[in-house]
């Protein structure tokens, strides 16, 4: 018997070397500091490995972080610590727990689809290349996935009968919750689970775990003026009335479903080719839907943690993400992308009987399009697109001194790069000048704004602020300049330090 999974562990182990080999590739396609949240963890990382608190220390006033929960940065903190300033280091971090998913992937779904619709399911997983672009950035989705993953994973262990596993499950659940906000619905989830199931001794001991590791939460969040969870989210899902709530379900879930959820699983059109052909997009987009909403539908049991969960996560992100703060992205489908691809492939199962040969046709043409998709952005990265933060940056980083000041229109994204305190450009038309000598700031980033595609055109109070610096030439000393990207960097000489 033994030797009948061997067959499944060798494409597993396939699937984990082709996706690190394709993430390799893709290392460098991401600059640090683009995604904005990615530079946010790292100072929060360094700060809490420096024994500075929870703030954002690439300010000269530190500011205590009040709306991302501190579990990723605290898993970062030792690595920043052991690899000061080296943030490959940390992108390594987040690739291993990506890596390790992939396995994850394959045990969790093992008991709930047969082969070959299993090994499928890990190959689409693995391929993915939203999932392995994640996975090479300091963001916090492949943490988040894994910790996930195996939190699910140990429940179903925990079903033979040793409460020790369901334990490590809700610590699991409570930390994936700490690592992004969005893992509410984990542990609100295992909870209903556990009640609708009858499972109340189990329930009890859950409850435990959770009401000790949200009273955790809410003295740390409190302590740091913040609220019981996180002040930016609490604040964006309390705020509104029911019909702007449902204006948000209505236009989010619009844009989730006319595309980015079927490109995210299939990123089968690009751009250029939706302008051609885009008559077969829409088809497209609902041949997959169709298959995803099948695979629910006719998916046995109905009463399980992972749907419950995936319920529950979907219903947040629609309901709560106010579309006037960013557009629809995929970002958000990533840590549920597995069960979206298990549920894709159930719909196909259910609809072609069960028959392995067209599962395994359609998958391959699959796997033809995310390899493709990889490959494409290894030959064309996305940071060739994105405004090149460390123009400029980089020669600080190497010429100024370490307690220098620098002040640059993104201080938060550019702080990786310069690797000195940053500052913003002063607002509400404060007096530059006295801005400048109050804050005790030495270098000046002049640069377009963070954006893709990228633009030289400068931010009209940057533009500003050039022509002031320009007039004043004694007082600050252009040390930097490349007009091609429309950037340079000037040096206060002048005032009194």
């Amino acid at each position: 018997m033994p030797q009948t999974h061997l067959p499944s562990k060798y494409i597993t182990a396939v699937c984990i070397v082709l996706s690190a080999v394709l993430a390799l590739l893709r290392f460098d396609s991401l600059q640090i500091g683009t995604s904005y949240d990615d530079a946010h963890y790292i100072i929060l990382a360094e700060s809490l490995a420096g024994g500075q608190g929870y703030q954002l220390i690439n300010f000269p006033r530190p500011q205590i972080e009040r709306n991302f929960p501190p579990g990723w940065p605290l898993l970062l903190a030792p690595f920043t610590l052991a690899f000061p300033k080296n943030y490959d280091a940390l992108k390594i971090v987040s690739l291993i727990l990506w890596l390790a998913s992939i396995p994850l992937v394959h045990k969790f779904s093992s008991k709930r689809i047969a082969s070959p619709h299993l090994e499928i399911l890990t190959a689409l997983v693995a391929l993915n290349p939203l999932m392995i672009g994640s996975s090479v950035t300091v963001m916090s989705e492949s943490a988040y996935l894994f910790f996930t993953l195996l939190a699910l994973t140990l429940f179903d262990k925990s079903e033979e009968g040793n409460a020790g596993w369901l334990i490590c499950a809700a610590v699991l659940a409570f930390y994936s919750q700490q690592i992004r906000a969005i893992g509410i619905a984990l542990t609100l989830s295992l909870s209903v689970v556990l009640l609708l199931s009858r499972r109340f001794r189990d329930f009890g001991v859950v409850a435990v775990i959770l009401v000790i590791g949200f009273a955790f939460q809410a003295w740390f969040n409190l302590g740091n003026g913040g609220s019981l969870f996180s002040s930016g989210y609490e604040a964006q899902a309390l705020s509104g009335s029911l019909v702007e709530k449902a204006y948000r379900f209505w236009s989010n879930a619009s844009g989730y479903f006319n595309e980015v959820l079927a490109g995210s699983l299939i990123p089968a059109f690009s751009a250029r080719l939706e302008n051609t052909i885009g008559f077969v997009f829409p088809a497209f987009n609902l041949v997959v839907l169709a298959l995803v909403l099948t695979g629910m539908l006719t998916w046995k049991p109905k009463l399980e943690w992972a749907q419950l969960y995936l319920a529950i996560y979907l219903a947040g992100v629609l309901t709560f993400w106010n579309p006037q703060v960013g557009s629809v992205k995929a970002r958000f489908l990533i840590p549920i992308l597995p069960f979206l691809y298990l549920h894709f492939l159930n719909g196909l199962k259910w609809l072609t009987k069960g028959n392995s040969r067209i599962a395994l046709g359609v998958s391959a043409v699959i796997a033809i399009i995310l390899i493709a998709r990889n490959l494409q952005d290894w030959r064309s990265p996305v940071r060739l697109q994105t405004t090149d933060l460390s123009i400029g940056a980089s020669w600080i980083a190497e010429n100024a001194p370490p307690g220098a000041i620098v002040m640059v229109n993104e201080p938060v994204p550019a702080y990786a790069h310069v690797k000195r305190l940053t500052i913003n450009f002063p607002k509400n038309d404060r007096d530059l000048e006295k801005y400048i000598e109050n804050q005790g700031i030495d270098y000046i980033v002049i640069a377009p704004p963070l954006q893709s595609p990228r633009s030289s055109k400068l931010d009209k109070n940057v533009a500003e602020t050039l022509a002031f610096l320009r007039s004043s030439p004694k007082e600050y000393r252009i040390v930097f300049e490349d007009e091609k990207n429309n950037t340079s960097v000037f040096e206060y000489t002048g005032g009194a330090k």
